[in-house]
């Protein structure tokens, strides 16, 4: 498994790659923001999980005007998405620890 933290443009993209059972704490200026791994894709009965929006990004209805807003409409999206041997996440901001959890 690894891992790879970039911090620039006023946010942080983390790569995991070679696995996908780890859950990634991170802490920044608004407090910690914890990532659960994504959910199997062959999960028995299709459920939603309850730890993941059932809409699309949690930062949709930000004002233009937030840090927020600025960042949603960049081709990247913001929170966890899954790749093609892990996952990245997009976090809003610079992150001053990250902690990965297996």
């Amino acid at each position: 498994m690894s891992v790879d933290v970039d911090v620039s443009d006023g946010r942080t993209t983390i790569e995991v790659s070679g696995g996908r059972e780890v859950a990634v704490i991170v802490r920044s200026a608004s407090g910690e923001r914890i990532y659960l791994p994504p959910e199997a894709a062959d999960d028995e009965g299709g459920e939603q999980s309850p730890y993941r929006p059932a809409g699309d990004s949690p930062y949709d209805g930000a004002p233009d005007d937030s840090p927020y807003g600025a960042a949603r409409q960049q081709p990247a999206t913001l929170g966890l998405t899954e790749t093609a041997g892990g996952f990245r996440i997009l976090h809003p901001e610079p992150v001053t620890d990250c902690r990965l959890l297996r």
